[in-house]
């Protein structure tokens, strides 16, 4: 029998597990050492005035893991810090800054925003309308999943707007009044900014629900279940509909500040979703949506003319909408973080 040499046994003994397990080993050492992977944009200045809002990791730690190099920049001036969202404070002062910047925008740079975004609105409520309305059997037999199902496709019209610089007036009623309360806007700006974005949204809610209509998409089990959302909507008490209406632009502005705090694309996914889903899924009444939804109704052939419209819904729910946004989100993070609680 051939007698087996020292070196021979080593290299018999090797496996492919155990050369994986030595790169996988050199890896980690690579990712934890002053090369690791940090986060295009990602980082913030060293002499912060606040404190930082998600990963901290300590500037000592002699081994830093993988995880702790997406929140760390070794420079040559020291480490500095990195973080995923901002602050609460940041964040009510960065809304602050982009409520004061669209508030002084011209007419016509407000109108194309709103105009824009009005149409962002429309394609979320017709894919809403598209997909629950053809569930057929199962929305009657299972009505909550229906109003899953819509209220989980809607908030895609304000990821699109957030993420494309465009402006809603239920935005505008939170953003506006934090520029006002903080100084950097007048009042007449935020009546300007009011005035006009509403206008906006509702020459591109109205265009789409038209164009929707001319392009044969509003059929079907869109079309019943746009008419019966029109009839139910118009149909609210004064008292319930101004309730729903403030709990709605709570959520909707909610969704605003937690997509702001958010520095990447996926975090601002996941703020938009889940406050906007729940004001849809919660049957809450949003003056921007039904901008859309309550014409593509009447052009469905609901049996509900313009006056009974507006005066049934759009005006109360864009006054619910306007307390909300003033009171609930600007006035209370003023008075938490800003001037209206010094």
């Amino acid at each position: 029998m051939p007698v087996m040499t020292h070196a021979e046994s080593l290299r018999r003994r090797s496996s492919p597990g155990l050369v994986g397990l030595v790169v996988a080993v050199g890896s980690a050492v690579v990712l934890s050492g002053p090369l690791g992977f940090v986060p295009m944009g990602a980082v913030q200045p060293a002499a912060s005035s606040g404190h930082s809002w998600g990963l901290r990791h300590p500037q000592a730690s002699p081994m830093r893991t993988a995880v702790n190099a997406v929140s760390t920049l070794s420079t040559a001036g020291g480490t500095v810090e990195t973080a995923g969202v901002r602050s609460p404070p940041e964040t009510y002062f960065a809304l602050a800054d982009k409520g004061a910047a669209n508030a002084k925008k011209s007419v016509l740079g407000i109108l194309h925003q709103s105009f824009v975004s009005g149409c962002f609105v429309g394609f979320g409520g017709l894919l809403s309308l598209s997909i629950a309305g053809n569930l057929g059997a199962v929305a009657s037999a299972s009505p909550g999943l229906q109003k899953f199902v819509f209220a989980a496709l809607f908030p895609v019209n304000l990821l699109l707007i957030l993420n494309s610089g465009g402006q809603l007036f239920t935005g505008n009623t939170a953003t506006v009044p934090m520029a006002v309360f903080e100084g950097k806007a007048t009042l007449m700006e935020l009546v300007k900014s009011w005035v006009v974005s509403i206008l906006g949204n509702i020459i591109g809610c109205v265009g789409f629900a038209l164009a929707a209509k001319k392009g044969g998409l509003l059929v079907g089990g869109v079309q019943n279940l746009a008419v019966a959302m029109t009839m139910m909507k118009t149909s609210i008490p004064l008292g319930q509909i101004l309730i729903k209406a403030i709990m709605c632009n709570w959520m909707v502005c909610m969704a605003v500040f937690l997509s702001e705090a958010a520095r990447d694309l996926g975090g601002k996914m996941v703020g938009i979703w889940f406050p906007i889903s729940a004001f849809v899924a919660m049957s809450m009444e949003h003056s921007v949506a039904n901008m859309f939804l309550l014409p593509a109704g009447i052009l469905s052939g609901a049996p509900i003319t313009i006056a009974k419209m507006v005066v049934k819904n759009w005006i109360p729910v864009a006054i619910g909408n306007a307390i909300a946004g003033t009171v609930c989100v600007a006035a209370s993070y003023s008075y938490a973080f800003g001037a209206l609680g010094k």
